[in-house]
């Protein structure tokens, strides 16, 4: 049991399942439900999937990381699938800086980048070596003992998000370069490509043996806990390739990290990653997808998108719909009209109210049936009578 969820072990259960596309009793739904404490700013509260910057801007004071970690846990109620998760967040694809890229916060994120040209990329990234005089794998290796020390499984921890090989050498060549690259010398990219991939996998193993050592399962910048090894697999530049590139340049890395791990979610975002889905389902490395709509479109609920659940699910592959829908009445739409077998949803709710309105009926809520006002006023009611 742990102090911050009661019914842990019973989620854990499902989830359980879930990685292995069976279901116990009903579909992994993980909802969060927000507090009204005064004690915490209200950022950090919604901010808890990442706590998003705070160590990307205070690389080393984990002292303050953590009382801050350690109030947001007592800000929130973790309900259904949803496990506590410390996540030790340095930006996305944090790896690039232990290829030495130097991360910079701004407009609230993290970027990465150092213009390299091509007859420097090959040596600088084999001349880097993961040891201790590597100020940023030795900065991750030391956090993740740090915070595995501290969990006392009472929450997991997440893998710090170590980013895609494509992405990361779009960090040193950027997007024109690479694609001019892949066209006139591929072979430039293909020798990039197996120096990443050989060193963030030696990353990953590293960082996960750390956290098995102090903590039952794991965990990831999705927050999703697994019993055994995993990862959210990604290629965000994969949206500026056509299907032949992808699977030329692509595809093989995501396979081979995929294999190399017990379970593996591709995290597909945004439209223009859609083509490459056929590719995706036809492998069985591949545990299952989170769809993203992209930037500027957040109704994960949206019509248009249920063919692509639909055709998911129908691959055989487990389903992860984050933060489904605008207004948490479409996330009933959703579970109701897709197949509970693999599906996992994420929600978050500011009010118990809230939770009680829109929540399954398997789950005590009311599934948004009857008119939202009329049971607001009946839930009031009845907490007064309570009183």
């Amino acid at each position: 049991m742990s102090t911050y969820k009661e019914d842990i072990n019973d989620a854990k259960e499902r989830l359980k399942a879930w990685w292995d596309h069976e279901i116990i009793d009903r579909p992994c739904i993980a909802y969060y439900l927000l507090s009204d404490s005064k004690n915490i700013k209200m950022e950090y509260i919604f901010d808890y999937f990442g706590m998003p910057w705070y160590l990307a801007q205070n690389w080393d004071n984990i002292e303050e990381f953590f009382i801050i970690f350690e109030e947001i846990l007592k800000s929130i109620s973790f309900g259904g699938e949803a496990i506590p998760r410390l996540f030790p967040n340095y930006g996305p694809g944090i790896m690039a800086s232990i290829f030495g890229i130097i991360p910079k916060f701004q407009s609230g994120t993290v970027w990465f980048h150092r213009d390299t040209s091509l007859e420097d990329i090959i040596p600088l990234l084999e001349g880097v070596k993961l040891n201790k005089n590597n100020p940023w794998y030795a900065r991750l290796l030391r956090i993740t003992e740090d915070v595995a020390k501290r969990s006392g499984n009472e929450y997991s921890i997440a893998l710090t998000d170590l980013g895609g090989v494509m992405d990361i050498i779009s960090s040193f060549l950027g997007p024109t370069k690479i694609i001019l690259t892949m066209k006139r010398q591929p072979e430039i990219i293909d020798k990039c490509r197996t120096i990443i991939l050989e060193k963030l996998l030696k990353v990953y193993d590293d960082l996960q043996t750390i956290i098995e050592r102090y903590v039952e399962g794991c965990n990831s910048w999705m927050p999703i806990w697994c019993p055994r090894r995993w990862y959210p697999i990604q290629s965000d530049f994969s949206a500026m390739l056509s299907p032949k590139y992808f699977r030329r340049f692509v595809l093989p890395d995501i396979i081979t990290q995929a294999e190399s791990m017990d379970y593996a979610i591709y995290h597909l975002d945004g439209p223009r990653q859609i083509p490459h889905l056929n590719d995706l389902l036809q492998e069985p490395s591949i545990t299952g997808i989170q769809w993203v709509p992209g930037a500027g479109d957040k109704s994960s609920d949206n019509e248009k998108w249920m063919a692509i659940y639909k055709k998911i699910q129908a691959a055989g592959k487990n389903l992860i719909i984050d933060n489904a829908g605008e207004t948490p009445n479409h996330a009933t739409h959703l579970y109701k009209n897709l197949n509970p077998t693999g599906l996992f949803m994420n929600l978050i709710f500011a009010r118990k109210m809230d939770a009680a309105y829109y929540l399954p009926a398997f789950m005590g809520g009311n599934e948004a049936e009857g008119d939202y006002k009329t049971f607001k006023k009946n839930y009031r009611k009845r907490l007064k009578n309570k009183g």
